[in-house]
């Protein structure tokens, strides 16, 4: 109904999931596709995502891009990060999106508040209360904030470490929503994809606080 699929993108694909076996944890097609859409709509200077993989959502969002525009994607594993970017040199979009090899925790803290645009989150769920409390403030006022994966049914077998406590990631999902609807500055929808996108509207000048 969309169109033909784009070679490029089943290309990327084919070869992270099935030939070199990568996790199947990517944001699914039409959370992709709303991404890029939401990018092109907003027309973000500075998108800081938080979690590369292997670079599936950062060819959407970087294609969203208006001239000028720049993506900066954090990944902690260094092979997983030096795949992203050869992809994103396949995908024609390497010129406008920088892979950070980093802990996103780490680095997040060097950013100055204010300075990002839009933040989209796809990482470790246990860890998204605390990409919120960092993230919210790096957001400058009209900014967006998305979040994947919040309603993906309660599994997460395929992101969790074996033996770790199977609710963790599930109860930082929770925590995540619960805060954003706490909070008066973020203004929030659901939007339905196969995994759910959170996206948020930051307004207003007072303290990050409040978030």
């Amino acid at each position: 109904m969309l169109g033909p699929r784009d070679q490029v993108l089943d290309g990327v694909l084919r070869d992270a999931l099935l030939r070199k076996d990568m996790p199947a944890i990517q944001v699914d097609d039409s959370g992709a596709r709303m991404l890029q859409l939401l990018t092109m709509v907003h027309r973000p200077r500075l998108v800081v995502e938080v979690g590369t993989l292997f670079g599936y959502s950062a060819i959407h969002i970087a294609r969203g891009l208006a001239p000028g525009g720049r993506l900066v994607t954090i990944e902690s594993d260094a092979d997983t990060a030096r795949t992203a970017r050869a992809y994103l040199e396949q995908a024609g979009v390497s010129d406008r999106v920088e892979v950070v090899n980093a802990d996103a925790v780490t680095h997040l803290r060097t950013l100055p508040p204010g300075s990002v645009d839009m933040v989209f989150i796809d990482a470790d769920k246990k860890s998204y209360p605390q990409y919120l409390k960092l993230c919210f403030p790096l957001l400058r006022s009209g900014g967006l904030l998305i979040a994947d994966d919040i309603s993906p049914g309660g599994d997460f077998s395929g992101e969790s470490e074996p033996g770790a406590d199977p609710d963790r990631e599930a109860r930082g999902i929770g925590t995540y929503v619960k805060a954003v609807a706490r909070s008066n500055r973020l203004y929030s929808a659901f939007v339905g994809s196969a995994h759910g996108l959170l996206v948020s509207y930051k307004d207003g000048p007072r303290d990050a606080q409040d978030a």
